[in-house]
């Protein structure tokens, strides 16, 4: 099959048997969140080298971007809704139409969030409570790594878009490239090589952010020439303020969702710095094992989300439920699967990364501990993709934001700084979140409230 045959491929969310559906597409999906996890990973692998400062200063900019992408994010995430329901009910140019604007949408408010970063960024390290040696590296990585934030919204932007249709490929190529790309360039920026200087974090910030802007220029240019099964159209183009409105109207739950989220990780670094730069760094890297699991249900998630929209705009809401079922069934397997090879391996993963023996004890205990969660959260996030691809942003938001910041966050810090836990008790907390974030979805999709929303 062609590159460009490939770019156009869709999965019937419609029509086709719902379990081959689902994984045909949600496996493009998990292999490119994956593939965007390698971005960090690169990253963490080189300046692994430069010692556990290092380590722990790339760990809290990352939830420093985290935080700054859920805010803007959610938007993108709106399209995606609203784009879904029109292509499932048949109306491919209302969904041109909305794609379109909210490209705008998004260019704009991603520079005006870019810029807000730049000037606030001194602020950064007092407010996470890093230690001077971190503080200064983290400033220099994230300084570079914004250049090309603006880009990586755009991506995910573009990609939620050709995902509404049900095509999951074309994010995947664009995404292989630009990760290829960084790893190419990242250890001639950070360690210097002929014409290269050495700059160390500036240069690991700066592989990716290239590398981003990279992927904007691909994804761009096949939406502008119609090489995915969604083109852009600005032949006429106006803003249209009332359907920016109604994508920001479904957006902004799903930003203050994962802004929960967002916010929650970084208190629990906040936590976790309390007790020194060593347990930072364990957290960072056992925080990336289990980032590397979640990956497939990331994707399910989004997989599910795409055929609600879809299902509920052909009129099938049977098959909404159809998709959940499957979609609990098959990643239960996966995540017990997962958590098995994570107790047994997840040490030799660390030990990749640091020689620090505490450090590698940290970690394999907070991986021995969270494991018992994977499937819980797997359940939880997929239920409340469900009632997100319905239109019901605010309920699915009020479930993941009480149960994340009202629960598990309380938990973490009681049971750390409340016992003689110390920073075990935050790796139970974390794992006893999950569990309760199950229950408490599970029981809101039974009530059908969340079917009511108009998209």
């Amino acid at each position: 099959m062609s590159a460009s045959a490939s770019a156009r491929k869709r999965v019937d969310l419609i029509n086709d048997p719902i379990d081959r559906s689902l994984r045909l597409f949600a496996i493009p999906l998990a292999f490119s969140f994956v593939v965007n996890m390698v971005y960090s990973l690169i990253d963490r692998f080189y300046v692994s080298r430069l010692g556990d400062a290092a380590i722990a200063a790339i760990g809290s900019s990352d939830q420093v971007v985290f935080l700054l992408f859920t805010l803007v994010s959610g938007f993108a995430v709106g399209t995606g809704i609203i784009v879904s329901r029109r292509f499932g009910e048949g109306d491919h140019k209302g969904a041109s139409r909305t794609a379109t604007q909210a490209l705008v949408g998004m260019a704009v408010m991603a520079s005006v969030v870019t810029v807000a970063v730049y000037l606030c960024m001194p602020l950064v390290p007092v407010l996470m409570h890093m230690t001077p040696e971190v503080a200064e590296l983290s400033t220099a990585y994230l300084g570079m790594l914004l250049i090309g934030f603006t880009c990586n919204l755009l991506n995910f932007q573009m990609f939620s878009i050709v995902r509404s249709t049900g095509n999951a490929m074309f994010p995947m190529m664009v995404l292989v490239t630009t990760v290829i790309l960084n790893a190419i360039i990242a250890p001639f920026l950070i360690f210097g090589f002929g014409p290269f200087p050495e700059l160390g974090m500036k240069g690991a910030g700066l592989a990716t952010a290239l590398s981003q802007m990279s992927g904007t220029a691909i994804a761009l240019t096949a939406l502008l020439r119609g090489k995915t099964n969604m083109r852009l159209d600005f032949s006429e183009f106006k803003l249209e303020f009332d359907l920016l409105q109604r994508i920001a109207k479904q957006g902004f739950p799903a930003s203050l969702q994962m802004l929960s989220v967002s916010l929650n990780r970084a208190v629990i670094f906040t936590i976790v710095s309390s007790y020194g730069t060593q347990v930072t760094a364990a957290y960072t890297l056992g925080l990336n094992v289990d980032m590397f699991v979640f990956m497939s249900v990331f994707a399910v998630g989004i997989a599910v989300e795409t055929a609600t929209g879809q299902n509920l705009g052909a009129g099938k809401p049977e098959r909404v439920f159809g998709f959940h079922r499957s979609a609990i069934k098959q990643m239960t397997i996966l995540m017990v699967s997962l958590a098995v090879i994570v107790w047994f391996f997840g040490r030799s993963f660390i030990e990749l990364y640091s020689r620090n023996p505490s450090i590698i004890d940290e970690a394999t205990r907070y991986l021995h501990i969270t494991v018992f969660g994977y499937v819980f959260f797997a359940a939880g996030l997929i239920t409340v993709r469900v009632m997100s691809g319905a239109g019901s942003s605010v309920i699915s938001m009020l479930v993941t934001s009480g149960c994340i910041l009202g629960l598990q966050l309380p938990l973490s810090y009681i049971l750390s700084h409340g016992t003689h836990l110390g920073s075990t008790g935050i790796w139970i907390g974390i794992t006893i979140g999950y569990i309760i974030f199950a229950i408490v979805a599970w029981l809101v999709l039974k009530s059908k409230v969340w079917m009511k929303a108009r998209v």
